[in-house]
């Protein structure tokens, strides 16, 4: 059996820059093991499985898998895998936005993919509803973790603190006082896989605030625990740190409010996630996206 395969650097325009994710287009006749093993072959953070639907609820199955287990949403794989789709002509261009709906694990979750003169311009996903799970109170552990100290967990202007937050899949949002603390973040990955299985999250995502006027946050994300050390784009969590952000009053939102999301410039793969939080009766609506552009595309031959 022969199966197409693609890599898709999502959350770019450029190839080598944002966050690679193996698509394979048509999972029929794959088992669950095919899939572990075709997504550990692939060695990417993530690796997409399409399935068709014969639902009237919603369009496709996507599951998703790390090198190590499926999880329940992937944002870049998202992202990559309805990019391609529209590249290669399998979604209609003719109209400026064209919704889909993707079943996932956590939940059946519209896609807008949205066309400028008949191209692919943008993928936004809208993401399950936000929550905050737990607030961090005692943070001599985290930081000893992560290899910063308890000072520089917090932000300069904002007293928050660190707190899981969920649009899909639970990471926990870890503050710092500025860039420069983030980039010299450097986790005990042993300690830090643990700690977030014991924490029952994904992983961790720190961040920095560049700009509260014009909305621009920079952040890395650590979750070895699912087999990446460090990720270049996160489309999961940064949903849910667009919430955090919204909920703690670091970013106003009275009806709409875009955020720019910068991630994996200290791996040099720089990545844009753009998250738009919709605010309706002091509910949130979230949704990320971005670009991508196909970099391999080759078969998989299994057994």
């Amino acid at each position: 059996m022969k199966k197409k395969i693609y890599q898709v650097d999502a959350f770019t325009d450029t190839i080598f820059g944002g966050n690679p994710a193996g698509v394979v287009l048509d999972g029929s006749n794959l088992s669950d093991l095919h899939m572990k093993k075709i997504a550990n072959e692939m060695a990417l953070s993530e690796t997409a499985f399409v399935f068709r639907s014969n639902d009237p609820e919603y369009d496709y199955q996507i599951r998703f898998f790390t090198p190590t287990e499926e999880v329940a949403l992937c944002g870049h794989a998202t992202i990559a895998t309805f990019f391609l789709m529209a590249k290669l002509g399998m979604i209609d261009s003719q109209k400026e936005k064209i919704v889909v709906r993707q079943k996932t694990l956590a939940g059946i979750l519209p896609v807008e993919i949205i066309f400028k003169n008949n191209k692919i311009s943008r993928v936004m996903m809208t993401q399950a509803k936000p929550k905050h799970i737990h607030t961090f109170t005692q943070l001599d552990e985290i930081a000893s973790i992560m290899g910063i100290g308890k000072s520089d967990i917090g932000l300069k202007d904002f007293h928050v603190l660190p707190m899981i937050y969920s649009t899909g899949l639970p990471d926990i949002m870890l503050p710092v006082k500025d860039i420069e603390t983030l980039k010299k973040i450097k986790p005990d990955f042993s300690k830090l896989a643990l700690f977030t299985r014991e924490k029952k999250v994904t992983g961790v995502h720190a961040f920095a605030i560049e700009s509260v006027d014009n909305n621009v946050v920079v952040c890395r994300n650590f979750a070895p625990a699912c087999g990446i050390n460090e990720e270049a784009a996160t489309g999961t969590s940064n949903g849910a740190l667009g919430a955090y952000l919204i909920e703690n009053g670091i970013i106003k939102c009275e009806k709409s409010v875009d955020i720019l999301f910068k991630q994996g410039y200290f791996m040099n793969r720089p990545s844009q996630i753009y998250v738009n939080v919709i605010k309706n009766n002091n509910e949130l609506e979230i949704k990320v996206g971005g670009k991508a552009v196909l970099s391999i595309e080759g078969k998989i031959h299994l057994t």
